[in-house]
């Protein structure tokens, strides 16, 4: 065969070979936006979470500081118990003598 014969093969082949690369870059270009796609998404999610995270912290935060108010209301009526158990004691030691 002489090389202007095969001419039309090399032709076909090139074609080919040029459908091969189009369909390919399609392909990636198709994989390329489902990935975008699932970044756009997980960047969505991320910030649900870091909102639901802030909202968890300042709820703690709000049950940190009435715990705390809590504790010093108690340690108030652990004071106030004290002076009158001390009261009624130096009442029943005066009521002895």
């Amino acid at each position: 065969m002489t090389e202007s014969s095969n001419i039309p093969n090399r032709v076909d082949r090139l074609e080919n070979d040029a459908i091969d690369i189009k369909v390919a870059v399609s392909a990636l270009i198709s994989t390329t936006e489902v990935h975008q796609r699932n970044i756009e998404t997980m960047n969505r999610n991320i910030e649900i979470q870091q909102r639901n995270i802030d909202a968890m912290l300042q709820l703690m935060t709000q049950s940190l500081q009435r715990m705390e108010m809590v504790e010093l209301d108690i340690r108030g009526l652990q004071t106030e118990n004290r002076r009158i158990l001390d009261i009624l004691q130096h009442r029943n030691t005066d009521d002895k003598e």
